[in-house]
Order: C-alpha cells, then structure tokens, then sequence
C-alpha cells in the first residue's frame, strides 16, 4: 500500500510541477531605425529554458512609427495620403513563420505615433510551437509596408525602434534536482508512515 501511496503522490507531485506555466523573456538588442532601405535584424537566440509545451509567444515593443506617402494608382489624378507603416517579428518557419506586426502613423502624419505593445505571434494553419520546445530559435525584425498592387509610396515612412522583448510563456521541464527533492520527499513521506 505503501509503494502505491508513494507513486500516487509523487505523480501528483510532478503533475502540479509541470502544470506551472513560467514565462521566459529574452531582452533583444534590436534598436534602431527600420525602414525601405534598411536589412531585416536577425538573431539566434537562447532562452536557457526547455519546455514541454509553450502555450503563448509574445513581443513586447516600443518605439515610433512615422507614416509614409502614397497613392492608389486606381484613382485618376492621385493624391497623395498618409498610410501607415509597420515593423514585423517573425519566428523560423514550422511549416510557415509565425509572425506578429505593429503598424501606424497614419493618424498622426507627418508626426511620429509612439507605440508601446505586447503583440502575440500567430501560428497559421498547421503550425505549432514544437520547434523551440529546446528553447532555441530564429527571430528576425523587419520594416512592413501595407498596400497592394495599386497603392504605391511615394515616400517611404519608418520605424524607430527603442526596445523589444521575446516573451515565451509555457510550461518548463522540470530541472533534475527538483525532481530528486520530490522524489526524496515522497520517499521520506512514506518511510514515516510505514515506522507508525
């Protein structure tokens, strides 16, 4: 009855362990001017963690979006307007990139609009967090542009941005020190009750 007792708990121990979800965040060194002309920043990153399961993937960011000018080549005499500009994260394909965006300044042309947002990547289709399951993975930030093929810029916007943050949030694999504490526990449980 004992051995029993003793496997009850500690399953039932390790179950609550794991059913903590933690979040992971990784500061990134993504500062900067995004727009037209400048390369996508692209890191390899480690978050030191491993998980069994993530359940929500996140940037938080902050800067200013400065609008850019277009016109819908569909309209006879085009006017120039505002239309906003963006800056995308995106996260390696599994099987297609997980992506998450913030866009602006629209309203605010031809000044600056500040954005300070925590955004959630998507995941399309078939797509799940399973490869970064490790804690490994590829992040890249990029400048976004909305429109088609009837609305062109005629002068490009940007971004500034001031800092951004992955957040990962999931449930860790428990550490091995940890489960020997438990398992040591359970076992020191058991050996007082049989001694009684």
């Amino acid at each position: 009855m004992g051995k029993i007792v003793a496997i009850s708990v500690l399953v039932l121990l390790l179950g609550i362990t794991e059913a903590n979800a933690d979040i992971v965040e990784l500061t990134l060194a993504a500062e900067g001017r995004y727009d037209v002309n400048s390369g996508p920043w692209e890191m390899d990153f480690d978050l030191g963690v491993t998980f069994t399961e993530i359940s929500h993937v996140y940037m938080d960011w902050s800067g200013e979006i400065t609008a850019g000018l277009a016109f819908d080549d569909t309209t006879p005499g085009p006017q120039p307007f505002p239309l906003d500009v963006g800056i995308s994260a995106y996260l390696g394909p599994n099987p297609w990139p997980r992506l998450t965006d913030v866009y602006g300044g629209e309203a605010t042309y031809p000044e600056p609009e500040g954005f300070d947002s925590r955004t959630e990547f998507g995941l399309p289709g078939s797509t799940t967090w399973s490869d970064l399951l490790d804690g490994h993975g590829t992040l890249q930030i990029d400048y976004a542009v909305l429109g088609g093929p009837y609305v062109i810029y005629v002068e490009s916007g940007f971004v500034d941005l001031n800092s951004a943050t992955l957040i990962v949030e999931g449930t860790p694999v428990p550490e091995p020190a940890t489960v020997i504490f438990l398992a040591l526990g359970v076992l020191g449980f058991c050996m007082g009750r049989r001694e009684r």
